[in-house]
């Protein structure tokens, strides 16, 4: 969790928290799939129809094309003759608020969709094709590398971890994680899905809570452990 020592920052976590948030579905029957089906578990405030949003009822929405007004174009700092489009929905909140506590309110929702995110970035997501972004709307497929290559210059030959910032498109997020790091995430992922499916079979529902953490990390003493760091 340091980008200095060529790991994932806590923001590249977090984008991939969105991206899985924003393009997978939480069935009725309580199973998280990927797809064009439904609404999803959180909508993406960059593509999401504001008239929807203000009443989340009827199928879920998106717009064509993020709107581009004096308000939301942004002249880069550094990178000359670069505009950010920093828009975003905004307004009127409380109905998507709404709408994510009642899609997952069951008790058990929580340790389903941590396993979910797991399962996906340890096993599903196809990391020497694709790119995690927020740029693609949730009946999309995910964004392919040779766009990103295409349009920005990006590595083909780079196999791992890479994340293309919202608003600086252009920008790779996790391109300091060394591959051993990479490795090493998706190695923790690997593990923390299985700690919470062992931790399920064992109860009969995954846990909650409390018990999800505990179910997943273990205590460290930090007086006996020693860290060992990747060689610049």
């Amino acid at each position: 969790n340091n980008p200095s020592e060529h790991t994932l920052s806590s923001y590249g976590y977090v984008i991939m928290l969105i991206h899985f948030l924003t393009s997978h579905t939480l069935t009725k029957s309580g199973n998280v799939v990927r797809g064009c089906q439904g609404s999803p578990i959180l909508p993406n405030l960059q593509w999401v129809d504001p008239l929807w949003a203000q009443n989340p009822a009827g199928p879920y929405r998106e717009i064509p094309a993020k709107p581009k007004t004096q308000h939301s174009m942004v002249q880069h700092p550094t990178e000359a003759g670069y505009f950010v489009n920093s828009y975003f929905y905004s307004s009127g909140l409380l109905g998507l608020k709404n709408f994510c506590a009642s899609n997952c309110c069951d008790d058990s929702a929580l340790g389903t969709l941590l396993a979910a995110f797991y399962h996906y970035f340890a096993y599903d997501f196809d990391y020497k094709k694709h790119v995690v972004s927020l740029s693609s709307k949730q009946a999309s497929p995910p964004l392919e590398r040779e766009i990103k290559a295409e349009e920005d210059g990006w590595s083909l030959f780079r196999h791992g971890l890479a994340i293309e910032d919202p608003f600086e498109l252009f920008y790779d997020v996790a391109h300091v994680v060394k591959a051993t790091n990479f490795q090493h995430i998706r190695k923790e992922f690997c593990l923390a899905y299985t700690k919470i499916v062992n931790s399920s079979s064992v109860t009969g529902a995954f846990p909650t809570g409390r018990e999800l953490i505990d179910s997943i990390c273990e205590p460290v003493d930090d007086d006996k452990t020693q860290i060992q760091r990747d060689p610049l």
